[in-house]
């Protein structure tokens, strides 16, 4: 399972070995998967094989449709007194449970948030796969914390053998992400030792630079920025995950400034998984309406591939001018 740690000299995403399957090749993961649990850096003891540095401790058992994960406080965002683990991550978490479970890479997934999950909560995976396919999967994960369901998510997971590959959505000609100026992950103030600290993102220059919230509509609902992890990360389902749920930072800008929305979906098509330092997203909100807004991200590798597309329906806010 891949999951987030922010402790210096660690991953942000840790991941066992994972990389895709080239078309027409097993995926590539062994069959058994052993019961596995993963331990914060304050636990006494840590299982053979893991990192001390992972934030969520995993229980499976081996074959089973069930997984367990402990919350922990650096996965969270926002504000003093009121955190909750980020969208992102939470479907991260649920496609990498599909992914372990059934060997096979995701293709398309969405997810519905019913709560939120907050840090030290016991939050279970219940797996179903309805449709197991000879090349695609169709499953579905269900998080529950106690007896409150938290979250429905599904998928199509699998591999053809086919060999047309190409991309006609290309990525904007922006500079790189060092001639780029940092930006606020989130306009208002965050809870120390929370996930926002282990990310950066670069805003593009021109159009799309930082403004002071002007309380009125941007002219345009888009916005292109450069994100990546402070200490490096494995390209994976979860990495694509938690930066495809970043759709609201466009939000916030299309409506002047101020918070933006809540999510109450998040959407994840994948292409394909490129390693790279940097991710290139291309963030469109097409539009709002009776407190709602829709939009959709792209999410380019430094080098210009295009690796996923995800979108996300948000409870919006009217932009509010600075005080």
């Amino acid at each position: 399972m891949c999951l987030l740690a922010v402790d210096a000299g660690a991953p942000l995403i840790e991941s066992p070995g994972r990389r895709m399957a080239e078309p027409g090749a097993p995926w590539p993961w062994p069959g058994r998967r052993e019961e596995r649990q993963m331990t914060d850096q304050n636990a006494s003891t840590t299982p053979q094989g893991a990192s001390p540095s992972r934030l969520m401790r995993f229980g499976a058992t081996p074959g089973s449709s069930r997984q367990t994960l402990i919350a922990d406080r650096r996965l969270c965002v926002g504000p003093p007194g009121n955190v909750f683990v980020f969208g992102g991550v939470l479907f991260g978490s649920a496609l990498a449970a599909l992914e372990d479970h059934l060997q096979r890479p995701v293709v398309w997934s969405t997810i519905q948030f019913l709560g939120p999950v907050r840090a030290e909560d016991v939050l279970a995976l219940d797996i179903e796969v309805p449709s197991p396919g000879r090349t695609i999967s169709q499953a579905r994960v269900t998080g529950r914390v106690g007896d409150r369901e938290i979250f429905l998510a599904s998928a199509a997971l699998g591999v053809r053998d086919e060999p047309l590959d190409h991309a006609w959505d290309q990525a904007p000609e922006v500079p790189p992400p060092e001639a780029c100026e940092t930006a606020k992950l989130w306009p208002h103030g965050q809870e120390p030792g929370t996930l926002l600290e282990t990310l950066e993102m670069r805003i593009v220059p021109g159009a799309f630079a930082e403004v002071e919230p002007t309380g009125s509509l941007a002219d345009s609902g888009r916005t292109v920025f450069w994100v990546r992890a402070r200490q490096g990360l494995p390209m994976d389902i979860s990495v694509l995950a938690l930066f495809g749920d970043f759709t609201p930072y466009a939000l916030s800008k299309a409506l002047g400034g101020g918070l933006g929305g809540v999510s109450l979906d998040n959407t994840l098509r994948v292409l394909r998984r490129v390693e790279t330092d940097w991710i290139l997203c291309d963030a469109r909100i097409q539009g709002i309406r009776s407190g709602f807004a829709h939009g959709d991200i792209r999410l380019f590798a430094r080098t210009g591939e295009l690796m996923a597309v995800g979108g996300q329906s948000m409870n919006a806010w009217p932009p509010r001018a600075k005080a």
